[in-house]
């Protein structure tokens, strides 16, 4: 969370000419009223995250996922079921058309998802600067930035768990040079 993870994603996609799939979207999408995540969080808390126009009330959400572990836990056995169901039906398709995709997984190890993929890419950034992107971005109290990343598994953990790392603390350029390397050696 706050790695770079969408920035790093976007522009492998763009340099191999591929699509790019991000789960967290895909979680957007479930979670539109009427679709299946949607009516999985009415069917277990009723309105208690559900907002007057009758959609998802994402910050009261938010706050109670990184609150509460037990509606962490059983909004992920709602999603994740589904989240995977649809990239791994993206991949037959793509495969299908011999085309490749980059997919954005967000908690990859944390689901144990690493093994549906032929390369698992890290974007690895130490936790100053994750927590200062995530206040920025989301727009949250460092306290919730800090509950939010202490959530998933540490940034060295899921570095050493995959296949190659990218390095996202330092300038821009540097990471968009490492993305270069990496998508040149995904061509040679």
């Amino acid at each position: 969370m706050g790695a770079g993870k969408s920035f790093v994603s976007g522009l492998l996609g763009k340099l191999l000419g591929v699509e790019v799939f991000d789960a967290d979207t895909l979680c957007l999408q479930l979670m539109q009223p009427n679709m299946p995540g949607w009516q999985g969080v009415k069917d277990k808390w009723g309105n208690r995250f559900i907002n007057s126009t009758g959609h998802i009330d994402r910050a009261a959400l938010r706050k109670a996922l990184f609150a509460d572990s037990e509606v962490r836990y059983n909004v992920e056995q709602l999603l994740h079921p589904l989240v995977r169901k649809e990239i791994l039906r993206l991949s037959m398709e793509k495969n299908k058309q011999r085309v490749g995709m980059v997919v954005e997984v967000p908690l990859l190890f944390e689901v144990g998802w690493q093994d549906d993929f032929d390369v698992v890419v890290a974007v690895y950034a130490g936790q100053e600067p994750c927590l200062k992107r995530i206040v920025t971005r989301d727009q949250v109290t460092q306290e919730d930035g800090k509950a939010a990343i202490n959530t998933q598994m540490s940034m060295e953990e899921k570095a050493l768990m995959a296949d190659c790392v990218i390095e996202n603390s330092g300038p821009l350029a540097l990471t968009i040079l490492q993305v270069h390397h990496l998508a040149r050696s995904f061509t040679m």
